[in-house]
């Protein structure tokens, strides 16, 4: 048995490996017998049927399953001996013929593309200098939350009349014909909930407030969800597939109006969003609604600071990958995905993907990032709170989150999603190290119109 490596460039090489008789003989003979001594065939007794007759039967893939074992175990053996670095898996040689005539007892030799990972440096240093933000939390930001928060656990009230876009319109909608009437076989009647101060399209949000109980308008159903296909199909329960059929005009008949009255601002009230006795007073509960936006502004400005050291580790770090290699790899292994056609177009998204990944991996080599099961488990909890306060759980019970954990982790790729998130934390945490990062005050709205000129 013999394994050879061939590099033919930095990213590109061919590892062929030699199986020889000697190697599978006595396993295969020891499988012909065993399955002699078990066989049930008319006209011999167990035990007793030629070994020809084993072999004629059984001895194509009996020979097919051992030297394909033998294959893998030393190629896989050789890459990890060697700390062969590779992209993909290794894939049967378009340049080498292998030789493979499973008919006949003798010697096989398999040839294999591989795509090497590429070698680089990794390139960050104090000359990297970045910014983090501290957004100043003032008055109107705590004045503005704390209506918000009202408003969320306030009550409803019915009016026979819209005053402002805060009132809740349910309409009757009805797909409608260039004539105004009821198209055949369109929406007839469909029950939905508009809230007009969401509606971006100023004309069709004028004609939402001030209308009144049975007050038929007429309005653009695209217009009206901002045209957003998945909202457009559930609020209409149709298929995705039958908007490209849709007439845009609708009727909408004023079922009923409802107004949000605000909570007050009573202990009640304090407890229900900060947690039993937390807060007594107004003077209070303020105070507390401006450490938690603090808090809330400061975890912006971490992702906004992690967002640009990731667009610094990307632009830094430019390196060749075995891409034709890759792409053919794709093809095989995933054919129903990647086909001639779009395999360049595909590739492209993924390729990006594949070298953040090395990038990082990079660091994480270099720095020793490694994680804990405490890590996970912190992590895990984090993001279960997280996921519930945005269900409106402000302060979600520990017992709570714990439960929930609980359930998330009966998904099989719960622990693989958290681990990559902790990874990619910790990996961001070390590059925070090696770079210049100042600090700098700044009011929201200058930050938000910062992240927006980033993201174009």
């Amino acid at each position: 048995m013999n394994v050879s490596f061939e590099k033919k460039d930095e990213l590109n090489a061919i590892i062929s490996v030699e199986i020889k008789n000697e190697d599978y003989s006595e396993s295969i003979n020891k499988q012909f017998k065993d399955y002699r001594k078990k066989a049930k065939v008319p006209g011999f007794r167990p035990g007793t049927m030629p070994l020809s007759m084993v072999k004629q039967m059984i001895g194509r893939s009996v020979l097919f399953e051992e030297v394909n074992r033998l294959t893998s175990e030393n190629l896989y053996k050789y890459l990890k001996e060697n700390n062969l670095d590779i992209l993909g898996q290794p894939m049967t040689s378009r340049e080498k013929e292998s030789i493979t005539d499973f008919d006949n007892y003798g010697d096989f030799t398999f040839h294999f593309d591989l795509g090497l990972a590429p070698s680089f440096d990794l390139n960050v240093s104090t000359k990297d200098t970045l910014t983090r933000y501290e957004i100043e939390v003032d008055q109107k930001e705590v004045d503005t939350e704390i209506k918000n928060l009202a408003r969320q656990n306030g009550t409803l009230e019915n009016k026979d009349k819209s005053e402002t876009d805060n009132d809740s319109l349910v309409l009757l909608v009805t797909e409608v014909d260039e004539n105004g009437a009821h198209k055949d076989g369109g929406i007839f009647e469909q029950e939905v909930t508009v809230l007009p101060e969401v509606v971006k399209d100023e004309a069709t949000k004028k004609k939402l407030v001030g209308v009144s109980v049975d007050d038929v308008l007429e309005l653009d159903i695209f217009d009206l969800f901002n045209h957003n296909d998945l909202v457009v199909t559930q609020s209409l329960g149709i298929e995705k597939e039958a908007i490209s059929t849709l007439n845009k005009t609708f009727t909408a008949k004023v079922k009923q109006i409802r107004a949000v009255v605000a909570a007050e601002l009573n202990k009640a009230f304090f407890d229900m969003v900060m947690g039993q006795d937390v807060c007594a007073t107004v003077e209070e509960f303020e105070a507390k609604i401006k450490e938690n936006l603090s808090s809330y502004y400061a975890g912006e400005a971490e992702r906004q600071l992690e967002a640009e050291i990731n667009a610094v580790l990307d632009k830094n770090h430019t390196f060749s990958m075995p891409d034709e290699f890759l792409k053919k790899w794709l093809q095989e292994t995933k054919p129903e995905t990647y086909t001639a056609d779009n395999v360049e177009e595909l590739y492209a998204k993924e390729s990006v993907i594949l070298r953040k990944q090395l990038v990082r991996e990079k660091v994480a080599e270099e720095h020793n990032v490694e994680v804990s099961d405490e890590d996970i488990n912190q992590a895990s909890f984090a993001y279960t709170a997280q996921m519930l306060r945005q269900y409106g759980l402000n302060n979600p019970d520990p017992a709570m989150v714990q439960n929930f954990e609980t359930s998330n982790r009966k998904d099989k790729n719960y622990l693989m999603r958290i681990r990559d998130v902790v990874v990619e934390k910790k990996v961001l945490n070390s590059v925070k190290d090696l770079i210049t990062i100042k600090t700098q005050k700044i009011n929201v709205d200058k930050f938000y119109d910062m992240v927006k000129d980033f993201s174009k």
